[in-house]
């Protein structure tokens, strides 16, 4: 009883918490587009209640808002200031935690990846103007540089595109998100890129999803050995990258469009 008692406080705690960062964050926006506040500041503001919000909502139960706020840093990576069109994106995602936070209830599991991709998607990767397309890719890689270049030839092809540092934090976007592809750095701290990708194609439910594996390593290395015969290997060196990145990027267009 106690012990229920206190994760009820934490809880309540925590929706006041992020009702304040809430308000925070718009009213740090709404200066910024005044001109009242320093663009810097601001951008930095937002971002670390952000980080507060995202940090604390999945201890006290609310996993879903710690994703949004995950896929918010995600829409803000890269951009260095607050203009119009980034406020926007931003309010949007505050929406949805809002209304999650205003109930106190997370979405059905039904609705979760829907409301998921419905989130903006980010203008700062590459600066390109492409039609975004309803297939969303899972991205693996604990390195920001090999992130953002394979992130970029995910997007110019119109792909979603939902990052994660880790293999956990991994299969908890995947269960969450449903992503139709996913692509796995090979040297991850938990398992292995092979490892993953191994495991998920063991799983009914992720079988049949495009998976390509990103290395460094030669095809004979040994941890690349006894993959699936769909799983991709994509080698991040300039010989090869453009060709290997080019046949998995095929492969999805061929399963989806």
């Amino acid at each position: 009883m106690i012990e229920e008692s206190l994760i009820d406080k934490l809880r309540t705690e925590f929706l006041e918490a992020s009702e304040d960062s809430l308000d925070a964050i718009e009213a740090i926006a709404n200066q910024s587009l005044q001109g009242t506040a320093n663009p810097d500041q601001a951008f930095e503001e937002i971002r670390r209640h952000i980080h507060s919000i995202k940090g604390s909502a999945a201890s006290v139960g609310y996993p879903i808002i710690s994703t949004i706020a995950h896929r918010l840093e995600d829409y803000l990576d890269g951009a260095h200031h607050l203009d119009a069109n980034l406020i926007g994106g931003i309010g949007k995602y505050c929406d949805q935690i809002r209304e999650i936070v205003s109930t106190g209830r997370e979405p059905s599991s039904q609705h979760i990846a829907q409301l998921l991709r419905a989130l903006p998607i980010s203008a700062q990767a590459g600066g390109f103007d492409i039609k975004v397309l309803d297939v969303e890719v899972l991205l693996v890689s604990p390195s920001k540089m090999i992130s953002k270049i394979v992130r970029n030839e995910l997007m110019q092809c119109g792909f979603r595109v939902v990052r994660a540092t880790g293999a956990m934090e991994a299969f908890q976007l995947a269960v969450r998100s449903q992503p139709d592809a996913m692509v796995f750095a090979q040297t991850l701290d938990e398992l292995s890129g092979a490892e993953l990708a191994r495991a998920f194609k063991a799983m009914t439910v992720t079988a049949d999803k495009p998976i390509g594996v990103l290395t460094s390593f030669p095809l004979d290395h040994p941890g690349l050995q006894g993959l699936p015969s769909d799983v991709r290997i994509i080698r991040t060196g300039r010989e090869h990258f453009p060709e290997d990145m080019g046949d998995f990027l095929a492969y999805i267009q061929t399963e989806f469009l």
